[in-house]
């Protein structure tokens, strides 16, 4: 597994990569501007990072995939917004809808490129059974504290571990989808143990960075330039390719 941040850039679409980079500066700014939160035009600032990977997204180079690549970064930068505006009543719930629609899209983009459980890698089998073990202990966890949010917040912890089983079974170039996947699993059960445990140090950062890393590094694993699979054609006929 490649720890070159420069890598991922690299395997995109070269008309893609500008606005990965400028998502990757939004995401870094937004971080540094937090010292300041809340602040007025908190939630544009927020939601840059999705807008810009929404832009990177429409260069993907297989339609199927960039449909619900393009969903996801949507129903993202819905969530982004709706969680950064503290005053609204509902905020929480509707950004909680919303991250849970993202990540039902970028489920179903990981399903349908799914490998065989015979080579999925030993470290991703080994690491879909620590999520659904973190998803389980953490939801018991939650549990004193959610009030009448326990229904949905089960849903929601269920679909991220979907989310986060699809993308490691997933067949994509390089490991940064399936890393991007934890990092978003990990982010998100920091902002349930803040709204349901207790406050952590520096959470704000540490939620952020590790969602916005997670998102960067989802969009570079789904759009990377993968070599094309060619798949078993009848004896005297030419084999089809798949994107």
């Amino acid at each position: 597994m490649t720890l070159n941040f420069f890598a991922p850039a690299a395997a995109l679409p070269r008309e893609a990569r500008r606005f990965w980079w400028l998502a990757a500066v939004a995401g870094a700014a937004y971080a540094i501007a937090l010292r300041g939160a809340p602040y007025a035009d908190q939630a544009v600032a927020k939601v840059l990072l999705c807008a810009l990977l929404l832009f990177a997204a429409l260069y993907h180079r297989v339609p199927r995939e960039r449909v619900w690549l393009c969903a996801a970064l949507i129903f993202s930068g819905a969530g982004d917004v709706l969680l950064a505006i503290p005053t609204m009543a509902q905020g929480f719930v509707l950004g909680l809808g919303a991250f849970l629609l993202a990540h039902l899209a970028y489920f179903v983009l990981f399903w349908r490129v799914r490998r065989p459980w015979a080579k999925v890698p030993g470290w991703h089998r080994v690491a879909i059974v620590l999520v659904w073990v973190a998803a389980a202990l953490s939801y018991v966890m939650y549990w004193p504290g959610m009030g009448e949010l326990k229904a949905p917040v089960a849903c929601y912890v269920v679909v991220l571990a979907m989310m986060a089983s699809a993308a490691l079974l997933a067949e994509l170039r390089g490991e940064w989808a399936a890393v991007g996947a934890l990092l978003f699993t990990v982010s998100d059960a920091l902002i349930g143990t803040t709204r349901f445990v207790g406050t952590i140090p520096a959470q704000e950062y540490a939620i952020w960075i590790l969602y916005a890393l997670a998102q960067l590094l989802l969009v570079a694993g789904i759009m990377a330039v993968r070599t094309p699979r060619v798949s078993q054609a009848p004896q005297g006929k030419p084999a089809a390719t798949d994107a």
